[in-house]
């Protein structure tokens, strides 16, 4: 295979193609004229060279030899031609100030003084290459300027030893040019001299001590004149530069020209719209007040400036927000009065920040000012947490005890607080908000510690965590012998209950294995019985219950539980016989209510566990299918609208659990076409019951889960049609057209009911969630396979317009329909396009697209819908190369679908082919020379044809295909 390349070439109507990384190659002009440097540091035939040029040779002396000693050698020459020719040398080092910009500008040899600044800056301001692309912000930069400075530094050195007059001319002369170039309108001046002068102050204080007049006038000159109004330049690179060389002015203090006064210039800069600058600014403060001679007027400015530090702690939680925290937390342990008592609580807070390290940084703050003094009792101590969690809104444990676990063991003390809620609470003044607080902490704590798990919807730098060695122990050996107890304790808290119910999972199994201690995991699932048939037990409760036993079951068979799932079921089946009991002795209400309760139960065990051996499939269809008929009669319905809906979830789950057991049905020699037949014939009666309710669209609450249902069980059966068993294949179900016209229906309906701005309105966050549950179900049928991927179109044409309420399901179905068939996915993408292209040019108005100039307006939404659709293949080309090949030669044929035969009406369509120009900067080069021998026999055939817009839409998408020659940027001279 040849090699696999792409050119350069960006398109302005395609936002995907600003992702790519195109690397463009640097040819040095200076490399091809480079002179030899002589061995012993002295400069060569330098005649012909700049300064900037001798500085950036790319020849070295010898392996021996370091680079600064050749900056030094190239300083020292210019100090000898100083000495020689003074005009000349300044020229020279104005010329050095030039190149450095970027300019390509050769001032004259001529040249006299008093230099003309202003004739030289408008000369070199017309010598740009490329005013956006300049030496300081290339990708070398650091070593650019690192290079500079050392020559600086060289430099000032060799000039130090002139005669006092010599000094003076070239100080003088060398920073008027720098201040007159950081004046300039054009931002490669003002930046490139903003950097030359603020390395000459900083060279000059470490240089000359500070009674030098000569150097003093300068330095102050320079600071009042080009530092001032740099450090409130519009470049964010102009306003850091100042900010940072002003720190190690400031480090050096005393022995600097500044005064503290100057300290106010990082405050102002906090209120700077860049957070590199607000960062950096911060940074210095915090390593200036340690020194003594500025820690009064830090602290003075730090208290002025107090609330713009408290406002950029609770702006966006960012990087700069987690650094005002620290920068405030350490003020306040050098002086507590920067911070009151309230501000402090509100900065506290910010520990349920999703941003981790500023919610560390808050946790700081907490243990600094409330983890307890040496002394108290955990009761005590624990208390300040408890009272923090409470203020926080007493939710998001698990956000609490993450900011909190590397620097505060309170939160996974368990002991004691096992010891804390088995006493008497009230005893310690700990009211039942505080006990149920304590139980979320504690679970938060242990969830934490085994796992290592960064709770939902929090971010940070390090994603990667780890669980606490010998964690899992710990916490088995001080919950598991009192979980029963605190079960009991806390029986009547319901909230609590489904807490304490959570623990087992984060259990160590081995534990039970050891010195006889199955009788506390028996006791355990005894409890859980209890609770199981407690009929005041919440449904939630039931869930986080039978969720706990099925986890202990499958780490540790107990035979306990097959005797519950027995019982369960059996009450069940003598509830349901005696609602059947139609004598007049019976209470219908008492026996409907007690149907409900076994019937939820029973709904909830088969979510978790296979209740197959019960054969309760036929059982529970026949029920669902009575009330079915029931609800259609006026008056017929004898329980409440729950049972229903209890119905169609356990029979969900008694088909998927007879799906589970297909396969090892046909291992066990049971008649696999007799359960097959069975199997079919119950999915049948199932699909009837949910088609009758959906199709009722809107009026019909349930609509919603028979339509997830539904879908669920066309994943399940679809993907038996390749099954090698015949008795498995006669199982399998494709959805009828029928069946998928009435889902599509169904969805539709719903889905544009609502504007996406209502969508997301809080009001209407219930309606959100119903639509996404059903579109994502109905997807999942799509990007499966189960049926052809293109039926989905209707739905992604509308990834643009409803991309925030369902953008997020939306991308990834197409992200796995591209993973399963690259070439239906391509299809699929262009259908989605053309449906919205054809709203946009109608068939009653194609007859004028060819003849008018193309509305930006209305074809924005197709060209962001394009852009999105490319953004899902850009990340790897490589691999979606045959779906982008695709995509480009449908995308042609069908707009010269009729060039042969009606060329005139071909041309109708070429307004398409700005679409199709999104997808090229996916191509490979060598793809694009495939696509362009596709298409130029089509468009020769139309090219007599087509008037001046034809032809500029056939021109953009010829030449975004040809390869382009890669980009070349000289080296800064």
């Amino acid at each position: 295979m040849s090699d696999i390349s792409f050119d350069d070439a960006v398109l302005n109507d395609s936002q995907a193609s600003n992702q790519m990384d195109f690397e463009t190659r640097e040819e040095s002009s200076i490399a091809q004229n480079d002179e030899p440097v002589c061995v012993d540091g002295t400069i060569g035939d330098a005649t012909n060279k700049s300064l900037l040029q001798m500085i950036l040779s790319r020849k070295r002396l010898s392996p021996t030899n370091k680079r600064n000693s050749h900056i030094e050698s190239v300083a020292k020459y210019w100090g000898e031609f100083y000495m020689d020719s003074p005009t000349a040398a300044l020229v020279a080092l104005l010329q050095f100030v030039v190149e450095v910009s970027g300019s390509h500008y050769q001032i004259p040899e001529d040249t006299s003084m008093p230099f003309n600044y202003s004739d030289i800056l408008s000369n070199s301001s017309s010598h740009f290459s490329n005013t956006h692309i300049y030496p300081l912000i290339r990708k070398p930069a650091d070593v650019f300027v690192n290079q500079v400075g050392s020559f600086l530094n060289a430099l000032l050195l060799v000039a130090n030893k002139f005669r006092s007059d010599s000094y003076q001319l070239f100080l003088v002369q060398l920073t008027n040019f720098v201040m007159a170039c950081s004046e300039s309108n054009i931002r490669t001046f003002r930046h490139t001299a903003t950097m030359i002068g603020l390395k000459i102050m900083t060279i000059l204080s470490d240089l000359k001590s500070l009674d030098d007049e000569i150097a003093m006038t300068v330095w102050m000159q320079m600071f009042n004149s080009m530092f001032v109004a740099r450090s409130r330049d519009i470049v964010t690179d102009i306003r850091l530069l100042c900010i940072s060389e002003l720190g190690q002015w400031f480090a050096r203090y005393p022995h600097c020209h500044l005064q503290p006064t100057s300290l106010r210039i990082f405050y102002e800069a906090l209120n700077d719209g860049s957070g590199d600058v607000i960062q950096c600014s911060l940074d210095n403060i915090s390593v200036l007040c340690r020194k003594d001679v500025l820690f009064s007027e830090i602290v003075a400015l730090t208290t002025e400036f107090r609330e713009i530090l408290v406002e950029l702690c609770l702006g966006k939680e960012d990087a700069i927000a987690e650094k005002s925290v620290q920068f405030l937390t350490h003020f306040h342990v050098l002086s507590a009065e920067i911070l009151t008592d309230d501000v402090c609580r509100v900065l506290e807070q910010l520990i349920m920040a999703a941003n981790r390290g500023l919610a560390q940084a808050a946790a700081d703050l907490f243990i600094l000012r409330r983890n307890g003094l040496e002394g108290e009792t955990f009761c005590q101590r624990v208390k300040h947490l408890l009272q923090l969690f409470i203020e926080c809104g007493h939710e998001q444990a698990d956000y609490l005890v993450d900011s909190l676990i590397d620097n505060c063991e309170l939160v996974v003390d368990w002991k004691s607080m096992i010891a804390v809620l088995l006493e008497n609470p009230k005893s310690h003044e700990l009211s039942d908000i505080h006990c149920s607080s304590l139980i979320a902490i504690l679970l938060a704590g242990v969830k934490q510690a085994t796992t290592g798990e960064i709770p939902p919807g929090r971010y940070t730098k390090d994603l990667k965590r780890e669980p606490r060695q010998g964690a899992q122990e710990r916490a088995t050996k001080c919950l598991a012998p009192v979980l029963p107890e605190l079960l009991r304790t806390y029986a009547n808290r319901l909230q609590v209950i489904e807490r304490l119910l959570e623990l087992p999972k984060y259990f160590c199994f081995d534990y039970y294995h050891e010195q006889n201690r199955m009788g506390q995991l028996n006791e355990l699932v005894e409890h859980f019985e209890l609770i199981i048939f407690d009929q005041t037990s919440s449904t939630t409760v039931l869930q986080i219950t039978v969720k706990t036993l099925e986890f202990l079951n499958r780490m540790i068979p107990i035979p306990l539980t097959k005797q519950l799932l027995n019982s369960a079921v059996t009450n069940y089946k003598m509830a349901w016989h005696r609602t059947q009991d139609t004598s007049p002795s019976r209470s219908t209400h008492n026996e409907s209510n007690r149907l409900l309760a076994t019937l939820r139960l029973l709904t909830v065990l088969s979510g978790h566990f296979n209740l197959s051996k019960w054969d309760l499939t036929e059982p529970l269809l026949f029920s669902l299918k009575m009330l079915l008929r029931q609800r259609r009669l006026p008056n017929g319905d004898d329980l409440p609208p729950e049972a229903f809906s209890l119905y169609l979830k356990a029979c969900f789950c008694c088909l998927c659990w007879d799906m589970e057991n297909l396969e090892g049905t046909a291992l066990n020699n049971v008649d696999m076409d007799e359960y097959c037949d069975v199997l079919h014939h119950n999915l049948e009666d199932y699909l009837y019951v949910t088609f009758s309710l959906v199709g009722k669209s809107n009026t019909e609450p349930l609509a919603y889960p028979c339509f997830s249902y539904t879908c669920d069980l066309f994943v399940l059966h679809g993907n038996l049609c390749g099954s090698s068993n015949p008795s498995i294949r006669s199982v399998a179900h494709v959805p009828s057209g029928n069946e998928l016209d009435i889902l599509e229906g169904f969805l539709m309906e719903h889905f544009l009911e609502l504007s996406p701005s209502d969508l997301m309105l809080e009001t209407n966050s219930d309606q959100l969630q119903r639509i996404r549950s059903i579109l994502t179900s109905y997807l999942k049928v799509v990007c499966l396979g189960v049926v052809p991927t293109m039926r989905a179109s209707k739905f992604y044409e509308y990834y643009v317009k409803y991309h925030a309420p369902f953008g997020d399901v939306m991308r990834c179905s197409m992200e796995l329909a591209l993973q399963r068939n690259p070439i239906h996915f391509a299809m699929t993408m262009l259908h989605t396009c053309l449906l919205l292209y054809a709203k946009v040019f109608p068939d009653d108005t194609r007859h004028a697209a060819g003849q008018r100039a193309l509305r930006p307006a209305e074809f924005s939404e197709l060209m962001e819908l394009a852009n999105r659709l490319a953004k899902i293949l850009i990340s790897n080309p490589m691999e979606h190369r045959e779906c982008v090949i695709a995509f480009h030669r449908s995308g042609i044929l069908f707009v010269f679908e009729l060039a042969q035969k009606q060329p005139t009406e071909a041309t109708k369509k070429l307004p398409f082919l700005r679409v199709l120009k999104v997808f090229v900067p996916l191509l490979l080069v060598q793809d694009k020379t495939r696509i362009l021998n596709f298409f130029e026999p089509y468009e020769q055939l139309i090219i007599p044809t087509c008037n001046r817009n034809d032809i500029a839409h056939l021109k953009e998408y010829r030449n975004a295909l040809r390869p382009r020659k890669t980009k070349s940027y000289p080296q800064a001279t």
